[in-house]
């Protein structure tokens, strides 16, 4: 008999639902992109009625098909951080502040100096950092105190989704570590820290194994009504699971809208540095270490828009493969909306430095490429300062990922081979979970392109360099 699943994905730029088998194999897919809302700078926003739309949109598509009728449960994940209010009925109080929004950026320091770092990591198993949801909260409170007021349930995006769907409210184990309101390490919600932030556990409900089914669906075709509908885990762990990472020999770097590396862990140890976030994993009794970049195939995405949206990604590839390494004197630091790992400046800035009148548009594309490759790195080196941990494959997904020459970038840059995977997406990796395939040995095949450091390696070296020196001047001068 055949298994499938509908797996869901609440993405950045929008709501993807695939069919899978349960070796992993995408049968059907389909996106419902949405909008991101931009009211100021540093702020980013969504509608949650427009993911709900997209969800409908995706199951009027799915309607169309036979998988309509195999289907055996439904998995979610969803972007991490991005925080939804809503009041006594269920109704959405405001537009979702997304991972990315640098709004409350002051308040990690506002907590830092009522608790201190130390209590802090007690309480949470991390440090603190504008894009949690906690501090999102703590902002509307300070700042719509109106619409505070009015809250009684608080989630993140795949959560208030589920809720849509069965009627349950809670959060995964996964999704909840983002929001600093858990302790990571005991895996269940932080109260102490609720309590003296008088922030009611009731808003966010109990807190699931991501495995875990906690509700049935109760819209779409009639085939699909009553399907279970598991808790689900935070994008990057669904990926990590779609990607088939082992803990203790894979990591795995993303070239997606952010740049992430997930490093999973066979037991629990705290973050090696305040930009490092370290969360439970959609496995139970798993954690990962995660460190995240805010542009790094977005920034490719802003330029091909500024460019009026005509090139496409295959055409800026192709001109930047004709250009050599370093760009011939252009170099680009990714920060278009500020700074999270490591820097955790939200006032840093994205740059193009070295400009002539002989540089064209493969010359500006190259020099994206390689400056999202040394943020990268600069990642890996915080996570790993002195290379104690060597894993025995890095698995390199997202968008970016599709370009081989972004791939020899990056392979060059960290000084070691890769493995080039075709995105499978955090959606397959929700639908894994539903199936309950969480054994990685009964998956079928991780297929990848296998790139080497080339010649070019030394060279990336001393970019490298440079690029650490000029983000060293920045910050020393305030990024003024």
């Amino acid at each position: 008999m055949n298994r499938h699943a509908l797996g869901i994905d609440v993405g950045t730029q929008g709501l993807k639902g695939v069919v899978i088998d349960d070796r992993g194999f995408v049968l059907w897919s389909h996106t419902s992109e949405y909008e991101t809302i931009r009211p100021h700078s540093g702020w980013s926003e969504q509608e949650p009625m427009a993911w709900l739309k997209a969800f409908h949109d995706v199951l009027d598509h799915l309607s169309s098909t036979s998988f309509i009728k195999s289907l055996k449960a439904v998995g979610l994940t969803g972007q991490m951080h991005s925080l939804v209010i809503s009041n006594d009925k269920g109704e959405v109080l405001r537009p979702a502040i997304l991972w990315s929004d640098n709004r409350s950026s002051d308040y990690a320091q506002v907590l830092t100096e009522r608790f201190g770092i130390h209590n802090l990591l007690q309480y949470t198993g991390n440090y603190p950092l504008a894009n949690f949801s906690l501090l999102r909260l703590m902002w509307i409170r300070d700042h719509e105190p109106d619409l505070f007021q009015q809250i009684r349930h608080a989630s993140v995006a795949k959560d208030w989704l589920r809720f849509m769907m069965t009627g349950q409210w809670g959060a995964d184990v996964s999704d909840a570590s983002g929001t600093y309101l858990f302790d990571v390490e005991k895996r269940t919600w932080a109260t102490d820290l609720m309590t003296q932030l008088d922030i009611p556990l009731a808003w966010w409900g109990k807190s699931y194994e991501s495995p875990i089914v906690i509700g049935e669906l109760q819209m779409g075709p009639s085939e699909i009504r009553g399907l279970p509908v598991i808790a689900g885990c935070g994008d990057q762990s669904a990926s990590a699971i779609g990607s088939r990472l082992e803990p203790g020999r894979d990591v795995g770097i993303s070239i997606g809208t952010s740049g992430v590396i997930f490093w999973p862990l066979t037991s629990w140890l705290p973050p090696s540095h305040p930009s490092i976030h370290a969360f439970c994993h959609a496995f139970p009794n798993s954690w990962h270490w995660m460190g995240v970049t805010q542009s790094a195939a977005a920034s490719l995405r802003w330029f091909r828009d500024i460019l009026g949206g005509t090139l496409s990604f295959s055409a800026l590839d192709t001109m930047a493969a004709a250009v050599k390494p370093g760009s011939e004197g252009i170099s680009f630091l990714p920060f278009l909306q500020g700074e999270r790992s490591p820097l955790m400046k939200a006032e840093s800035a994205g740059q193009f430095s070295g400009l002539s009148s002989v540089h064209e548009t493969g010359h500006l594309a190259r020099a994206i490429m390689e400056g999202v490759a040394f943020s990268i790195r600069h990642v890996w080196d915080t996570i790993n300062p002195n290379n104690e941990l060597d894993p025995e494959n890095v698995i390199v997904t997202g968008g970016g990922a599709q370009s081989s020459l972004w791939l020899q970038i990056l392979a060059d840059v960290l000084g070691r081979p890769i493995v080039g995977m075709k995105d499978p997406g955090a959606a397959v990796g929700a639908g894994l979970l539903a199936l309950g395939t969480i054994s990685l040995p009964k998956l079928g095949p991780r297929t990848g392109v296998n790139i080497e450091p080339s010649s070019n390696c030394d060279c990336y070296q001393n970019l490298y360099a440079s690029y650490l020196n000029r983000v060293k001047q920045l910050t020393q001068a305030g990024w003024k």
